[in-house]
């Protein structure tokens, strides 16, 4: 919960909490540490780590940023499907160690690995000879290994001239390698971060392409819209607004940020509100004392 004398002289609607990010504990490029020290120099006061499927990363990044007087707020970022479409939930506040979240985390870690297995024999399908053995060596030591790292490994190795060639041509939703991951629903994750004891909200909404679902979600405790997203312009987010208005939910942000190997960063530039901040963690607490 909030600590009062991180954000001495912040007022609430300045811009400094960033609510989504990812480390190299999932399919970013920088460690947990590492990233906390960018978000730092960012100007960022207080920072979500929101990785795939996994809360490996959330005691190192907590206490680095403790020792930088920031606040930290732990998050995870669960892939589901609905209707055939991904679609991702964003936890915040949650507890880590939260049993059936532990539960759930290591049952998906498994279905990653059997997954990559089986989207690299398609790619060798497809042509495109890759050394399975070498790939899960490379990413031994990542507790969630998504398409994000298939999609590096694969540019590392000069199959493809970007990452959207890759996901475009290979691996995306519709090309001829990509694999469901075992389904988990939006509502199933809801339900495991509020056992969690955290607050829920809708991931890059455009992208998924559910709005349909909204109202139930938010029936369900969705606690916000992802609104402000690297993906989606002014009329998506103007859009997003007033579905929120509509059903009651804040409008969040963040940056997504994944790390860059060249140009500029995307921390700092999706920063929230102090205020939302705030509310979330008012709603955690609320949750947590009502269940």
């Amino acid at each position: 919960m909030p600590h009062d004398f991180h954000f001495n002289g912040v007022s609430p609607d300045e811009k400094v909490v960033e609510f989504h990010t990812h480390s190299n504990m999932s399919d970013g490029l920088y460690s947990p540490e590492k990233l906390i020290q960018r978000a730092k120099r960012a100007g960022v006061r207080a920072i979500s780590l929101t990785d795939h499927d996994t809360v490996a990363g959330l005691p190192r990044a907590g206490a680095e940023a403790k020792r930088l007087g920031m606040e930290f707020i732990p998050g995870i970022e669960f892939s589901c499907v609905h209707h055939e479409r991904s679609v991702h939930v964003l936890g915040h506040f949650i507890r880590h160690d939260a049993p059936r979240l532990v539960e759930q985390i290591e049952t998906r870690g498994s279905n990653r690995v059997e997954r990559m297995g089986e989207m690299i024999d398609r790619l060798g399908r497809c042509g495109l000879r890759l050394d399975k053995e070498d790939f899960f060596a490379v990413y031994a030591d990542s507790p969630s290994i998504t398409r994000g790292q298939l999609g590096a490994y694969m540019l590392g190795k000069g199959l493809a001239k970007s990452r959207e060639e890759v996901f475009e041509k290979y691996i995306g939703e519709s090309a001829p390698c990509y694999v469901e991951l075992n389904i988990l629903t939006p509502f199933d994750a809801l339900e495991l971060i509020h056992d969690a004891g955290g607050v829920a909200t809708l991931a890059h909404p455009m992208l998924s392409e559910c709005d349909e679902i909204i109202p139930q979600l938010a029936e369900a405790g969705l606690a916000g819209i992802e609104v402000e997203h690297p993906s989606q312009d002014a009329d998506a987010q103007r859009h997003y607004r007033k579905m929120a208005k509509e059903h009651g939910l804040l409008c969040l942000g963040g940056s997504d940020c994944h790390g860059v190997p060249h140009g500029r960063d995307r921390l700092g530039r999706f920063s929230q509100p102090l205020r939302l901040f705030l509310e979330l963690s008012e709603r955690a607490k609320t949750r947590r004392t009502t269940t």
